[in-house]
């Protein structure tokens, strides 16, 4: 499939044509949180892989974790996976379309029809839009063809606006696409990469920003300068918006340094998978913290705002004693031990 040409001046004028013409969203009783699937003892099963192959490794993490079958019986809507395609860079810095792929494929081996899922997306205002290019520069659109999925470029679709019991940095709603509000079930795809500012790593929690339409992503960055005002709260605030079932974190690769070359590229080669988001984003950060992701070898897995902001609003824990942490080592890396030993020491209470 022909490369598309998108560029920041073509993506800027898009946003901003969006901007001067928002999508009505018209007000819906907000659903509360749905209960951790991938639980046992109110603990959230995580599963931590050591792999060289994106496949095995993720099929791999399913298995430990007790199979799609939480996500796929009596499965009747939608189940909606959302990846992280903020521009059409290749991997690390964005979903690979091989994690899309191996998703979807394992949904459809647990029974899950094809037509059932899709593959949902607002790309980056910077150099990302219109979606349907991005999609289909990063390869994503060729996996829905070769396994007759959907896609959802969020921009064109219709949208309604919810407002979470527990939010108070979004006082008049979050509006979201009514597809992931109808959603049955979400899987959340994030990639393991740097952030400037206080922010510092953006994996599953940052997703949610892919969901918001141009006002509300211009109510998000509405400072000056960096870091805006309550940016960190405002972030955060948006997971209250929609539920995830599953996170499926691809760790094989991340790049140390904001901006940097693929000469500073780190390769864990690690793929972690479980319902809960906060965990997820834990245990990535301190996977990114052993492999020297810059800013972040001194500071404590558990300090960074996220991860404190996100247990008051019950999206989750990061500790790992809330943790039941499955781990598997498909490769006899010796060196993974020692990422597992940073596990317990940073994320324990």
């Amino acid at each position: 499939m022909r490369k598309l040409i998108v560029t920041r001046e073509n993506s800027m004028n898009i946003y901003k044509n969006m901007i001067n013409n928002p999508p009505s969203g018209p007000l819906v009783p907000y659903k509360a949180l749905r209960e951790e699937v991938y639980n046992k003892d109110k603990k959230s099963i995580m599963a931590v892989v050591r792999t060289d192959n994106r496949g095995e490794g993720i099929r791999e993490a399913f298995r430990m974790i007790g199979g799609l079958k939480p996500l796929s019986e009596g499965l009747k809507g939608e189940i909606l996976i959302k990846p992280n395609l903020n521009t059409d860079d290749p991997y690390p810095r964005n979903t690979h379309p091989n994690t899309i792929r191996f998703i979807a494929e394992n949904l459809i081996e647990a029974g899950i029809s094809a037509k059932k899922i899709v593959v949902g997306e607002t790309s980056g205002r910077a150099r990302g839009l219109p979606t349907h290019h991005t999609m289909i520069n990063i390869g994503v659109k060729k996996v829905a063809d070769d396994l007759g999925i959907n896609l959802c470029c969020f921009e064109e679709e219709e949208w309604v606006t919810v407002e979470p019991t527990l939010s108070r940095y979004w006082p008049t709603g979050i509006k979201i696409p009514k597809r992931v509000y109808e959603a049955e079930k979400i899987i959340l795809a994030p990639v393991m990469d740097l952030h400037r500012g206080p922010l510092t790593f953006t994996l599953g929690l940052k997703l949610g920003v892919g969901i918001l339409d141009s006002v509300g992503r211009e109510w998000l960055h509405n400072g000056p300068v960096y870091p805006e005002p309550d940016f960190l709260e405002k972030m955060v605030e948006i997971n209250l918006a929609y539920s995830t079932d599953l996170v499926v974190m691809d760790g094989l690769k991340f790049t140390r340094e904001r901006g940097a070359k693929i000469n500073a590229v780190a390769e864990p080669g690690i793929i972690i998978v479980g319902g809960n988001r906060v965990a997820a984003d834990a245990l990535a950060a301190t996977v990114m913290k052993h492999y020297k992701a810059n800013s972040m070898v001194d500071k404590p897995v558990l300090e960074y705002p996220t991860l404190t902001m996100s247990p008051i609003l019950g999206l989750g824990s990061p500790f790992v004693d809330d943790m039941v942490l499955k781990t598997s080592n498909l490769t006899d890396d010796d060196s993974f031990d020692n990422v597992l030993d940073l596990i317990q020491t940073e994320l324990c209470k």
